[in-house]
This record gives structure tokens, C-alpha cells and sequence, in this order.
């Protein structure tokens, strides 16, 4: 297979950035880069809600890959936003409307466009992810013609947007994360052909445990207790919220339980001050594992997923996930692997977490059996024979059905 030259968009990047869909592209990146010349076009952002310039300008090396950063235009000015969302998904609104929406949504940057217009002669392929943002939304259309995005997407109010299917009908093909991400991106845009299949996500295998200071001090604040994790970034649309309302509730039922929710990740909500609600932060990732390993079982609250990689990565520990049942993709993960179970509402909750809490021999079937599953669908060599059949289609100006590589989900 030739050595293709690769732009790959994405609206942040680097290993300060907590977020699944950077997580995904960074480790494809980094896969892709083994035998290819791949360059990261991406802002100067590590914080999604403002946008704010940090990283330095200019071309850094990360783990192989070139990484080329651009300014942001502008941060994102939250009340100007915000009144921008009332208008187009509470109102009768123009397209106009919706451009404004887009721009503000962001991260917009000239400096990052007019490189895409200046370089396009000097790519085989680019790559977008996701759809959500103004990287893909502009930066799509000025190089459509070889164009594959990877859309990260679910049921949510911006895709209902009619601006969205312009960048849709323009990709060449899509790459999804799974089954219910396509099927749901096919009825959404039922009135385009969308070309694309499910490519899934590699899971690197996980190191072995070793000495972490970081995780002896976080086990010191769990005391002996046990706990059940939450990985990601911590966040109303994530389900945050919610889960802590029903983990509280499940104590305030259950006085004598001597269990703890531990947090990891980075908060961008109000968080209560409960004393059996532990917050990490920002995690290194051999501290992240140690706390998977020792955990109960992982929680997966978040009813918006085209992905999780969390319970991906919790399954290849052998830990089962307790999932929320209103995102079909979770829901589907769980059903595909049988190593989880789901709720979909307070009463389901607290009788998932009894079985979870006092059935040794559930938690150990269901965490074997997430770990067969991953390691069966889940290989970074599966998805690098995916995704480089359908780049070099795209580059080559094959028609992308004459490469199409069946999907195994």
C-alpha cells in the first residue's frame, strides 16, 4: 500500500485535551503516522467552551505525528453564544441564523482555512473529525473532493440543523465509531446517499500495573471503601449530573453502604460536596488504569455517545459497565458484548447497582466477557486495514464502494 500524505482536521489536539472524540483521532493519528506522512491541522485550543489560544503557534512533533497549530480567531464570548443557540433551536430562523451559530459554536480560524485553500495540492486525502464544529463545517467543503470525515455523531439538537447537511452531501465518505452512529446518521439525512461504513476504534493494549504515586494518593482519599468510576469529562451533557443525583439517592437508600463514586476527569460543572463523591481531575493515564483496575464496575452516564472509549477500556481490564440505556450506542456496545448492564431511569439504576454490588459471579461473567469482545472487534490492526482501504481509495479516485471493506459489527 503507497505512503499517502494525510491532513487530518480536528478542532484540538494534544495530550493535555480531555475528550473522547480527541482521544479517537489522536491515537488514530498516531497509528496512521507509522507509514504515512501525516500532518494534524488543528487550533491553538485546549479548552472546548472558550476556544482561548494556549498551545503555541507554529509546528510541534507529538509521539510522530506533525502537528500544525492555528490562532483562533476569537474566543468564544458565552452570552453572545448562547443567545445565538436560543435563535436557531428555539425559533423560527434563516440560514443566515445558523452561519452566525456556526461561527460563534466554533473554533474559527482564518489562519487554519487559508491553509487548506494554500495546501490542498499538497495532500492525498484529509480527514475531519468531527462534524460538530466550525474546523469541519468550513474547512470540509474547501477540499470536498477528498474529503472523509468521521462524524462522532448522535442525536442531538445541532445536527437538526438544514446547515449540517451541506457538509453531509459534500464528504466523500464517512467513517463511524458504530452501528447506531451510521444508522442514525442514515435517518437523519435520509434524502442524501451517504457513503460510508462502521470503521470502529483501535484499543491499545494496556500496559501492566506498576508503582503509580499518583494513584496510591488518590486510593488513600477512597480509604478502604469500595468504589464504582467514571471516566471522561465531567459535564451536564454527559449525564454527570444525573449520575451523582442517583448516586446520592442510592446512599441516602442504602445508609450502611460503604461505596464511593470516584470522578476522573475534568470539571466544567458545579459538582456537590458529598463526602462519598471523589473528584480526581486530570488523570495521567497510568493512574486512570490503576483506578479501572480496582474499581467495581465503570459508569457510563452520558445519554449522547457515538463511541465510548472508557467502556472499551474497561472491558479490556475485565470490568463491567453500568451504562445509561437512552443512548443507543451504549446500550447496543452492552447488548453486542454482554458485558454491561443499563438503566433508564432511577428504579433501574439502583437495581443495576444492587446486582453489580452483591453478585461476584454477574461482575466477573459480564467483565470476561467484555474483554473477549474488545479484543475480538477492537484491534488497532483491524482498524488500520479499515481506514487505510478507505483513504487510499479516496486518494487514488477510486470509487469508494470498489475498496469497501465489509464491517464485522
Amino acid at each position: 500500500m503507497n505512503r499517502l500524505r494525510i491532513a487530518y482536521v480536528v478542532q484540538r489536539y494534544g495530550v493535555e485535551v480531555n475528550g473522547g472524540s480527541e482521544t479517537h483521532c489522536r491515537g488514530l493519528a498516531e497509528r496512521l503516522a507509522r507509514g504515512n506522512d501525516v500532518d494534524v491541522l488543528t487550533t491553538r485550543a485546549i479548552d472546548y467552551v472558550t476556544w482561548k489560544d494556549e498551545y503555541p503557534e507554529g509546528t510541534e512533533n507529538i509521539n510522530g505525528v506533525c502537528v500544525r497549530r492555528f490562532g483562533v480567531d476569537q474566543p468564544r464570548t458565552p452570552t453572545q453564544f448562547d443567545e445565538a443557540s436560543q435563535a436557531v433551536f428555539l425559533k423560527p430562523h434563516t440560514e443566515e441564523d445558523e452561519l452566525r451559530w456556526m461561527r460563534l459554536q466554533g473554533p474559527y480560524s482564518t489562519s487554519l482555512l487559508a491553509y487548506l485553500e494554500r495546501h490542498r495540492a499538497d495532500y492525498d486525502v484529509f480527514l475531519f473529525q468531527t462534524y460538530l464544529y466550525a474546523t469541519t463545517y468550513f474547512g470540509l467543503p474547501l477540499v470536498s473532493d477528498r474529503a472523509v470525515l468521521i462524524p462522532t455523531a448522535h442525536d442531538e439538537l445541532p445536527i437538526y440543523l438544514e446547515s449540517f447537511g451541506n457538509v453531509f452531501r459534500q464528504a466523500r465518505y464517512l467513517m463511524c465509531l458504530s452501528p447506531e452512529e451510521l444508522a442514525f446518521l442514515r435517518r437523519r439525512f435520509f434524502d442524501i446517499d451517504l457513503k460510508g461504513d462502521v470503521i470502529g476504534s483501535g484499543v491499545s493494549p494496556i500496559p501492566d500495573a506498576f508503582p503509580d504515586p499518583q494513584w496510591e494518593a488518590l486510593r488513600e482519599r477512597l480509604g478502604n471503601s469500595r468504589f464504582i468510576l467514571y471516566v471522561g469529562r465531567i459535564d451536564e451533557s454527559k449525564g454527570c449530573g444525573t449520575l451523582m443525583e442517583f448516586f446520592v439517592r442510592y446512599l441516602a437508600e442504602s445508609p450502611s453502604a460503604d461505596l464511593k463514586l470516584l470522578m476522573v476527569g475534568k470539571a466544567v460543572m458545579p459538582v456537590p460536596g458529598h463526602p462519598q463523591v471523589v473528584m480526581s481531575g486530570f488523570v495521567p493515564e497510568a493512574t486512570k488504569y490503576s483506578a479501572i483496575r480496582h474499581c467495581q464496575f465503570m459508569v457510563a452516564p452520558s445519554p449522547y455517545e457515538s463511541l465510548c472509549i472508557a467502556a472499551l477500556e474497561s472491558w479490556l481490564l475485565g470490568k463491567p459497565l453500568l451504562a445509561n440505556g437512552d443512548c443507543a450506542v451504549l446500550r447496543g456496545q452492552c447488548i453486542r458484548s454482554n458485558g454491561g448492564l443499563w438503566y433508564a431511569n432511577y428504579e433501574e439504576f439502583r437495581e443495576a447497582m444492587n446486582c453489580l454490588l452483591n453478585d461476584d459471579a454477574l461482575v466477573r461473567a459480564l467483565g470476561i466477557q467484555g474483554e473477549a469482545f474488545v479484543r475480538k472487534n477492537y484491534s488497532w490492526e483491524e482498524v488500520d486495514r479499515r481506514v487505510m482501504g478507505v483513504l487510499s481509495s479516496i486518494a487514488s479516485a477510486q470509487p469508494s464502494s470498489e475498496n469497501r471493506i465489509p464491517s464485522v459489527f
